[in-house]
């Protein structure tokens, strides 16, 4: 009985009490892409601010299942949930830059994740994120991603006044 409860809780209220936690697991997240589609799963994201700011934040560690649910849900975004989501892979840049550099052309563009992914940012975290970001893409070595690496940091890397 309780496994149904947790069901028609979870069917009223996606993420809700799921397994005692607020935001879903990225292995449920994608369980429910390719159940539902991705359209539906990320507007319902989306409309949780919370839940969706959760997700970016996961995203923005670099962790390849994350990545997976950015790949995933992108093509269900558009507005503010593609932009959030580019923003997030593009933070996962300087951790990760290997995979996030490997989502190029699988959802997301050289244009949506070599950039700075802040709107009017603190002192500083603009050009540390540069500084960051510039040498995470200086020590891929991967030989097919080492073009696209030395692409996005002529991208990256800010105009100096």
């Amino acid at each position: 009985m309780g496994t149904a409860l947790g069901i028609a809780a979870f069917s009223v209220a996606p993420w809700a009490g799921y397994a005692g936690e607020s935001t879903p697991s990225a292995s449920r997240i994608l369980a429910e892409i390719k159940s539902e589609g991705a359209k539906p799963v990320c507007s319902r994201l989306f409309d949780d601010t919370a839940t969706f700011d959760a997700i970016c934040g996961a995203i923005e560690r670099g962790e390849p299942i994350w990545l997976d649910v950015a790949a995933s849900l992108k093509p269900g975004s558009d507005g503010a949930s593609a932009l959030s989501l580019n923003y997030s892979v593009a933070r996962a840049l300087p951790r990760s830059p290997s995979r996030v550099l490997a989502l190029i052309g699988h959802g997301f563009s050289l244009e949506d994740i070599c950039t700075s992914p802040f709107i009017e940012p603190e002192p500083g975290l603009a050009e540390d994120y540069e500084k960051r970001t510039l040498a995470a893409l200086a020590n891929v070595s991967e030989p097919n991603l080492k073009g696209v690496a030395a692409d996005c940091a002529v991208k990256v890397r800010h105009p100096k006044a």
